[in-house]
């Protein structure tokens, strides 16, 4: 939404600073327009080498309030009921639900820029550009901003790459003298160290559910594993190359052996071999990882498949990617010092998806220890995001599972589960099992429980799934930055789930309409209060500019929900005078 309110004021100044607020777009030049991490990119890029960047558009066209009155036009109905448990009846769908402007698209493309990605929720698409070309773009009325795209790629020492035994399949018809109803065969343990086993003999197996899992691309989907997967259907797509087969491909970018492994560890059934927790959800496969060497995994496709699942009702997604440190220093790529849970765009939209009703589990990541900050990968830093850790069969932190805080001094990883010698499906043509080690093997178990939970009681928020889930974790009396709230218990989470009802959101506490209002105090020195609210939820940017049009700071750049914020701004350092505050939603 653009132009809600516009608020202008000019202050005599005699001591510290004031704020001019406004709301809607800036109208400074095109020169504004490029980040100051593109422009670092572009002042040591030859001319004509591409860059990989996000277009940012200032509008989605003059048919964008009558789309929103028409939900059923937007997203499938699945996904309207799911958003219901998190979202006021009126309110299912907001802005980042509109497509994007087809003329902007249209003009973008003929004038030979390649679009890569498309993204409605930032109103965003991703092309390659030139240095000439990102300068032509930014004199177009309609694009606000460029930015650089960042992205990942794994180290070859990575623990999670490392090459492990094949041992065969054995006899699934024959489950001995076991206590269990159903023989899970040699990944028993993973199941037990997150007490699983009652829950699937209480009839709990994540039906019902609709889980998306991220990754490499899956390589073995003709797995004995995935027979019952198959059997009930699902949906694909490659985000790295645009087509919907999601195994591996000649002449096609990615390798799909890690999916094969992550996906079995949520979603597999094969009896005296490997049972995942939530062996009877259904499942949307995507490929957002690009496994060649020297590519590296951008966060465009992350966000991408984020906004398709959303579209066809995804219940959960899971999904072991961490974005940081793609070379040492490296403007392309987060470093830890972007983990506060708003910076990252990947972050910023899993944060988007869980207001939307989905649960997200994201790895950790596998940076290991530091003492003196965290080793995170957005979008684990997300404050709505499920980050997971892994443990070993001790129940002790893995020595390579990253660590909190987050730099806003938030505890993660939240929780944590068995992501050391994990059972797993086979790569290849193979029929039988391997094993992995990393949280990406940790997190979808966590992501399968949370299926669990939700066959016990689907009304649950996301929200609502992950404090189930802390209180009943095994550090929730001492939650700290090394294994978060603790061992996931998916028994004890599953009973209190069924005791417990939907509480919905408040709808009297949502404001009447946005209001900008004047910061306090006013002059101030050093430091001054912003107060906004939003009826309704969506992205919202609050910049700070001085008196030439430089931007200084950026006070709020995330999703919000509907309802009532405050936010500091500190001019420590800045030189007294008069400064300008935009507001743009």
């Amino acid at each position: 939404m653009k132009n809600f309110n516009s608020f202008k004021a000019l202050l005599t100044v005699l001591a510290g600073s004031a704020l001019i607020l406004f709301s809607g777009s800036n109208n400074f030049s095109g020169e504004f327009k490029i980040s100051k991490s593109l422009q670092s990119i572009l002042n040591v890029t030859q001319p004509d080498s591409k860059v990989k960047v996000w277009v940012e558009f200032t509008d989605k066209g003059e048919d964008a309030v009558q789309l929103l009155s028409m939900p059923s036009n937007l997203l499938t109905q699945r996904s309207l009921d799911r958003r219901a448990k998190v979202k006021p009846a009126g309110s299912l769908v907001d802005i980042t639900d509109v497509p994007l402007n087809s003329d902007y698209i249209s003009d973008l493309t003929n004038s030979g820029i390649k679009i890569v990605q498309r993204s409605k929720w930032f109103n965003r698409v991703s092309v390659m550009a030139d240095r000439e070309e990102i300068m032509d773009m930014t004199s177009k009325h309609y694009v606000k901003r460029v930015d650089v795209v960042r992205g990942f790629s794994k180290s070859i020492n990575d623990i999670e790459l490392v090459e492990r035994p094949v041992t065969p399949e054995v006899d699934h018809n024959n489950n001995g003298n076991s206590p269990q109803s159903l023989n899970y065969g040699s990944s028993l343990a993973q199941m037990q160290i997150i007490n699983g086993i009652a829950v699937h003999d209480s009839g709990y197996y994540g039906q019902g559910v609709v889980i998306a899992s991220f990754d490499t691309g899956f390589d073995n989907l003709p797995h004995p594993a995935f027979d019952s997967l198959r059997a009930r259907g699902f949906r694909s797509y490659d985000f790295v190359n645009h087509d919907t087969i999601v195994g591996n491909e000649n002449g096609q970018m990615g390798e799909g052996s890690h999916g094969t492994a992550t996906l079995s560890l949520v979603g597999g059934y094969r009896p005296g071999n490997l049972i995942a927790p939530a062996f009877r959800s259904r499942f949307i496969l995507a490929k957002t990882e690009n496994t060649d060497s020297e590519t590296p995994v951008e966060e465009d496709n992350w966000i991408a498949a984020a906004e398709w699942v959303d579209s066809l009702g995804a219940d959960i997604i899971t999904s072991s990617l961490g974005y940081i440190g793609m070379d040492q220093g490296s403007i392309r790529s987060y470093d830890w010092t972007w983990m506060n849970g708003d910076s990252c765009i990947i972050t910023i939209g899993a944060d988007i998806a869980v207001n939307k009703g989905i649960i997200v589990c994201n790895s950790a990541g596998n940076e290991g220890f530091n003492s003196t900050h965290n080793t995170l990968g957005a979008p684990s830093d997300g404050d709505s995001v499920i980050a997971i850790g892994s443990v070993n069969s001790n129940r002790q932190r893995s020595s390579f599972s990253s660590v909190g805080l987050s730099v806003d001094g938030r505890i993660k990883p939240d929780l944590v589960a068995l992501g050391n010698g994990n059972v797993v499906a086979a790569s290849g043509s193979s029929t039988g099992y391997s094993s992995g080690s990393g949280t990406s093997f940790s997190c979808p178990m966590a992501a399968g429980v949370c299926a669990m939970v939700l066959s016990a009681n689907y009304s649950l928020t996301p929200i609502q799934v992950r404090e189930l889930l802390k209180q009943t974790a095994d550090s929730s009396f001492a939650p700290n930055r090394r294994r978060g709230w603790g061992l996931i218990n998916a028994w004890e989470t599953v009973k209190l789930a069924k005791l417990m009802t939907n509480t919905n959101t408040n709808v009297s506490s949502v404001p009447e309409s946005f209001l900008l209002e004047q910061n306090y105090p006013n002059p101030f020195n050093p430091s001054t209060k912003i107060s906004y609210k939003l009826q309704v939820g969506g992205y919202i940017e609050l910049q700070v500019f001085d008196i030439s049009g430089k931007q200084i700071t950026s006070l709020v750049n995330s999703s919000r929900g509907a309802g009532s914020y405050e936010v500091e701004f500190n001019a420590a350092g800045l030189s007294s005078g008069v400064y300008f505050l935009f507001a743009d939603c």
